[in-house]
């Protein structure tokens, strides 16, 4: 049986690890945020997929049409880097070229991004799911494109599904 001394402690280490936990949570969400508010803006058609999911609810798989031109350009290589992507008056983005390590945003041309790629049999770009509130499936059908912000690392996080538009769903 383990004496007052080692519960005491038990529950110290439990109290604290659970506050560290906390605490992690908490700055990536800070962190998260100010992605939002602070990103570029860059947007990417979606390719037509199959919107419901049974086994997780409602949600949406999203492919994006560049995903098949980066594909094509890599011709079957494995890929870890970027993809410089041109944005034109809207903000959708357009292949450029595969960048091997991150360039400072000061050389690239003007509305030029890089974003983070991998490639291992498929493309990684962005998220490949949006969820929605159960019911709200018809809302969403009508999505051409995923409106991401962009950090500093070249990640992209998911802002909002756009229409043909370009307004938010």
């Amino acid at each position: 049986m383990k004496s007052l001394r080692q519960v005491k402690l038990s529950i110290a280490a439990v109290l604290l690890l659970s506050v560290g936990l906390l605490a992690m949570i908490n700055w990536d969400i800070v962190k998260r945020e100010a992605w939002l508010a602070e990103g570029e803006v860059v947007r990417l058609e979606l390719a037509p997929v199959d919107p419901r999911s049974l086994m997780q609810g409602d949600y949406m798989t999203l492919n994006y049409q560049i995903m098949a031109t980066i594909r094509s350009k890599a011709d079957g290589d494995n890929l870890n880097g970027y993809v410089r992507v041109k944005r034109n008056a809207d903000l959708v983005a357009q292949f450029v070229a595969f960048e091997a390590n991150y360039l400072d945003a000061s050389t690239l041309p003007e509305n030029e991004l890089l974003l983070q790629v991998r490639l291992r049999g498929q493309v990684k770009l962005a998220t490949n799911a949006f969820f929605f509130q159960e019911g709200q499936g018809e809302r969403f059908e009508a999505a051409q494109y995923g409106e991401f912000r962009v950090n500093e690392q070249g990640e992209l996080l998911l802002d909002a599904l756009l229409d043909q538009d370009l307004q938010k769903l």
